[in-house]
């Protein structure tokens, strides 16, 4: 029967023992050695294998999806889970058969599983809490800000909302290192902003009409004037239905540089149809 049974049950991965009736092994396979870490099972009760075994009374007849687990470590030295079974021998000539199934596969793949869904859900905490937190814009080099505004400009001529240029050039030898950052607490996340040079920026403001862009450039100049800036050309310009985001860019320079030859202040190009 051994010669059959354990050859049979260690090429599923299991291992087995056949017990005497006092419940000590009477013989074992390779395989239950190898995942009990015994070296000499024979003559010893499963109890004494398997330290999380109390009992062999009460075990399922089978490897259940609810099966009994103990934790050993064994020949090899790695900790494994084993499922438990015992099969009785119908004649009452033996104790029957132990068998033991490594789920340790299974076990780590549960333990992934529950780290996995661990780290989710702090990302989804963490996404969350960003969401709440205001989105502020970053200063963008000119290049960078070309292909923004060309992306803001498909947006708007695909969903039918206009677009708005201010640019802002300071009448100051030395402009504050601030600037910028003044500058970006005026504005939404949506927009962005370029610095063409210390004292020359660019802003975009998508959804936005000429007058909005009004509102936020004169907000600009409030702000800018508690840094002491007093001469700010500023120049709104909104892009018209199918004009380059450039030539918009260029009518908003070129009012903003008028504006500031002219003493400072804030001049609106004429609105393109």
């Amino acid at each position: 029967m051994d010669a059959t049974l354990f050859p049979l049950i260690d090429a599923t991965g299991g291992g087995c023992c056949r017990l005497q009736t006092d419940e000590t092994i009477a013989a074992a396979s390779p395989n239950f050695v190898a995942l009990t870490g015994a070296a000499e099972p024979v003559g010893r009760k499963p109890t004494e294998l398997l330290a999380g075994l109390r009992s062999l009374a009460g075990l399922p007849t089978t490897i259940a999806a609810e099966p009994v687990i103990v934790r050993v470590v064994g020949r090899d030295g790695i900790g494994r889970e084993l499922a438990v079974a015992r099969v009785p021998d119908a004649s009452g000539a033996s104790g029957g058969v132990l068998l033991i199934v490594d789920r340790s596969g299974e076990a780590r793949l549960r333990r992934s599983e529950a780290r996995l869904g661990r780290q989710i859900d702090d990302l989804k905490a963490e996404l969350a809490a960003r969401e709440r937190e205001p989105r502020r814009p970053r200063i963008r080099s000119m290049t960078e800000l070309a292909q923004r505004l060309d992306d803001a400009l498909m947006r708007a001529r695909r969903y039918q909302h206009h677009v708005t240029i201010v640019a802002l050039r300071i009448g100051a030898s030395e402009p504050p290192a601030t600037i910028g950052e003044t500058i970006v607490g005026c504005v939404r996340g949506v927009d962005d902003l370029g610095r063409a040079d210390d004292d020359h920026w660019i802003l975009v403001l998508p959804h936005t009409e000429l007058a909005g862009g009004e509102i936020v450039a004169r907000r600009i100049a409030g702000k800018l004037e508690v840094l002491g800036l007093d001469r700010v050309g500023i120049g709104v310009a909104q892009v018209g239905a199918a004009e380059p985001g450039s030539a918009a860019v260029e009518r908003a320079d070129r009012v903003s540089a008028q504006a500031l030859e002219s003493g400072a202040g804030l001049l609106l190009a004429v609105a393109l149809v």
